[in-house]
């Protein structure tokens, strides 16, 4: 398109002549050199020629017409885009709660739903709401280094003969606890905590903080604990052991969180390891073995007695004792009819008659654990070698009893014989003996001839006497055996009465 200037004086091409029909001369204008068009009379102003308007609208038709087309085509798209948004704004409420979390759905600041399970959820989008998610799978903070040496990194769980001994305790810098009796400890704990309440947690515990929060509250409960027991309770505990320790800092840490309404329970408090200050280290390690040494003899004397116990008596041994020592104070006591009758039940027990319960209950018994023995024990008959001795006595009673009987049988068969044929009954008792002697491993027999002379020097055979001395060794050392034997079972049902203290 070419720019360049025209000529004002120009004559215009469409222009119409004068006195043309329809048309009006143009007026004479003068156009000044250096300014605007002019004309005599007036302002500058735009003449349109007849036919223009029209000509101009139907030119502008089609492009009102397309543009008008754009903008419906533009706004339809615009309102596809924001229908487009509008939803994909609502699906984004869907979010997915996975396992191990639950969920809450907010609304305006507002929790609508809580505790929601693993699943597909729906809540309000953001910022109108949102889907919160809490973690409720299990924690487990370690307390390694607030009560412990200052160690290497890294070196919390070396072996407690590699610790430092240092004769100072700096506080800055290690760990240690101060127990009951004013001695110095360090131990090293073991938790497990859960997120049990999501909205209680949401509310109060801001994540970020939440491990400093959980760790101060646990160390909260262990100085507690510790500065209510002896540092000898602390590194030899009784009555339940560390479980018991563990389960009062528990306590103490779980009040601490339930106090903030924190949403959070420990589910487990462990004394991991535990040891006095490094410079005492042997000296305590010398007292904990000499007690765990005296504690290891007095449970094997305990299972030794109960085995023997067992071995003599079987389940009825500890009820025997007891009467045992019943009869025992009734004969010192001076009551001979109760010691009768207690004796009495002895020998029916031993007999095979069951343990009564009602014999603790008729006596003036005061240790509860010997009635519940008793009680325990009810219908119990004795058995081991206590029965076993009895049984031997029984059979040896009767054994003795029928030889006496054959004996004095035998006697009046030969009396019998005796007076019937006094010299028939000597030969043949005498021949009986002289072929009973004859038959001695001992008896050498010589025959010599009939009538002849002859001088026989006797001496002992070396071999024989050998085997005689032998033999009545081994004789010996059978009987004194079994006496030993018989002295040791004996000497087992004998009370022994050197450690009874006498009533004054």
């Amino acid at each position: 398109m070419d720019e360049s200037p025209q000529d004002p004086n120009a004559q215009d091409p469409n222009a119409q002549e004068p006195g043309s029909q329809g048309g009006t001369p143009p007026e004479r204008r003068h156009v000044p050199a250096d300014g605007p068009l002019t004309t005599p009379g007036r302002n500058t102003s735009v003449r349109l020629r007849e036919g223009d308007g029209e000509q101009s609208a139907a030119l502008m038709d089609p492009a009102n017409q397309s543009l008008a087309d754009a903008l419906k085509i533009t706004f339809t798209l615009l309102q596809v885009a924001m229908v487009v948004l509008a939803g994909l704004f609502v699906f984004s409420g869907f979010q997915t709660v996975r396992e191990g979390e639950r969920g809450i759905s907010v609304l305006f600041g507002k929790a609508v739903a809580s505790d929601l399970e693993p699943g597909f959820h729906f809540a309000a989008p953001y910022p109108f709401g949102e889907l919160v998610k809490v973690e409720t799978g299990n924690v487990a903070p370690r307390l390694d280094r607030e009560f412990w040496p200052n160690v290497p990194e890294g070196q919390e769980g070396a072996s407690l003969e590699f610790l430092p001994t240092r004769a100072k305790l700096d506080p800055e810098r290690e760990g240690s606890l101060i127990t009951a009796d004013l001695n110095i400890a360090h131990t090293q704990w073991q938790a497990v905590y859960r997120r049990v309440d999501p909205v209680k947690y949401i509310r109060n515990i801001y994540t970020e903080d939440e491990r400093e929060i959980v760790r101060s509250a646990l160390q909260r409960g262990v100085v507690r604990t510790i500065a209510t027991i002896s540092v000898d309770e602390l590194l030899k505990p009784q009555d339940g052991g560390t479980r018991a320790i563990a389960e009062r800092a528990r306590e103490i840490a779980q009040s601490t969180l339930d106090a903030i309404e924190s949403g959070i329970t420990i589910e487990q408090f462990e004394l991991s390891r535990r040891t006095p200050p490094g410079t005492l280290q042997r000296k305590f390690r010398a007292v904990l073995d000499a007690r765990s040494q005296a504690q290891t003899a007095i449970t094997e004397a305990r299972a030794r007695r109960d085995g023997l116990l067992n071995e003599a008596a079987g389940e009825a041994a500890e009820p025997l004792l007891w009467l045992i020592a019943r009869y025992e104070a009734a004969i010192e006591g001076g009551t001979p009819e109760e010691a009768s009758a207690v004796l009495t039940r002895i020998d029916a027990m031993l007999e095979g008659a069951p343990v009564v319960a009602d014999d603790a209950e008729s006596s003036d018994l005061e240790d509860p654990s010997m009635r519940a023995v008793i009680a325990r024990s009810e219908g119990k008959v004795a058995s081991g070698e206590v029965v076993e001795i009895i049984q031997d006595a029984v059979v040896d009673r009767l054994t003795l009893v029928q030889d006496a009987r054959g004996d004095l049988d035998h006697f009046s068969a030969k009396l019998a014989q005796y007076n019937a044929n006094p010299s028939l009954m000597i030969r043949r008792d005498w021949a009986r003996a002289w072929t009973a002697f004859q038959g001695q491993d001992f008896v050498q027999t010589m025959w010599l001839p009939v009538g002849s002379m002859a001088e026989i020097r006797l001496n002992e055979d070396p071999d024989i006497i050998k085997l005689l001395d032998k033999a009545q060794k081994q004789r010996e050392s059978a009987e004194a055996l079994q006496q030993r034997r018989q002295e040791r079972l004996d000497n087992r049902f004998k009370v022994d009465r050197s450690t009874l203290i006498e009533d004054n």
